[in-house]
């Protein structure tokens, strides 16, 4: 998984890390660590991220 592809979906949509962790409802710092790579999401998590951002799980490969 290319972590950067979420943070530049998220960014490309204007949405700022926190206001993502806010609709995910988990800490900034977590969402920072996944998209930095040193947190490994669960698909579940995933699929709410892709949700959140309107793209497929599979953009994030």
């Amino acid at each position: 998984m290319n972590n950067n592809n979420i943070a530049s979906i998220r960014k490309s949509k204007k949405i700022t890390q926190s206001e993502l962790a806010k609709k995910l409802n988990i800490n900034r710092s977590y969402l920072s660590e996944i998209e930095n790579g040193k947190a490994k999401p669960s698909v579940r998590m995933l699929e709410r991220i892709a949700a959140e951002l309107g793209v497929s799980v599979k953009d994030f490969f």
